[in-house]
């Protein structure tokens, strides 16, 4: 097995291409189109992610139809972790294993037009699913439709991949997504990105220890 990687607009991601499908029919029968793990406990849902989180520097994995999306921490230099990824990979699509493990559920992409959907949301949808998603997915990435506000016009959606703390996800939102969706319907305004609940406690949390280092070094000094 050969397996390619592709560069993404996110230096801390990159695609791994094991030359076979990923999701395949797995994630055709359940209306899938990506799958996400942005944590080890997560990752216990499939094998391939429990084995790449195992990796050091490994921070969010996501599986597109052909393709493997690994998201690293910064301080961890590629050159490092592409042996270990490439043998966890080469040894899953050898191995005939399943992708996800028959007892569990997945995080997988939102944005199928739904019945009870109005029609603004419809059309919301049915524009990022065959105008924006396509693009973003060639780049290791992803996005989910999560609400729009009737009454001002914003938009909300959540980022999945390699866009995620990606710094060209601003242009791509405001150029790309906002500049078509307010273009094609008047009712939309603006284009907001929203992070998951799970991200977002891990940033507060992140964002006190740093309040509190640098307090304690004030007044060490």
């Amino acid at each position: 097995m050969f397996i390619q990687t592709a560069t993404t607009p996110n230096s801390d991601a990159l695609q791994f291409i094991p030359g076979v499908p990923v999701l395949g029919s797995e994630g055709a029968a359940n209306n899938m189109r990506t799958i996400e793990y942005n944590s080890p406990r997560e990752g216990l849902k499939s094998p391939l992610a429990t084995r790449l989180f195992a990796i050091e520097g490994v921070k969010g994995i996501m599986y597109g139809s052909d393709f493997v999306t690994v998201r690293k921490d910064t301080d961890h230099p590629w050159q490092l972790m592409k042996p270990d990824i490439y043998a966890a990979i080469m040894d899953h699509f050898s191995s005939g294993r399943a992708l996800i493990r028959e007892d569990s559920s997945d995080s997988s992409s939102k944005g199928v037009a739904e019945e009870e959907d109005s029609e603004i949301v419809s059309e919301i949808k049915e524009l990022l699913e065959s105008r924006v998603r396509p693009s973003i997915q060639e780049d290791g990435g992803d996005l989910d439709f999560v609400s729009f506000d009737e009454a001002t016009g914003v938009v909300k959606i959540r980022l999945r991949g390699a866009c995620r703390g990606c710094s060209s996800s601003t242009v791509t939102l405001k150029h790309g997504v906002e500049g078509m969706l307010t273009y094609y319907i008047p009712e939309v305004t603006s284009v907001e990105s929203v992070e998951d609940e799970l991200e977002s406690q891990a940033n507060k949390e992140f964002s006190k220890l740093e309040a509190q280092l640098v307090g304690k070094t004030s007044a060490n000094n």
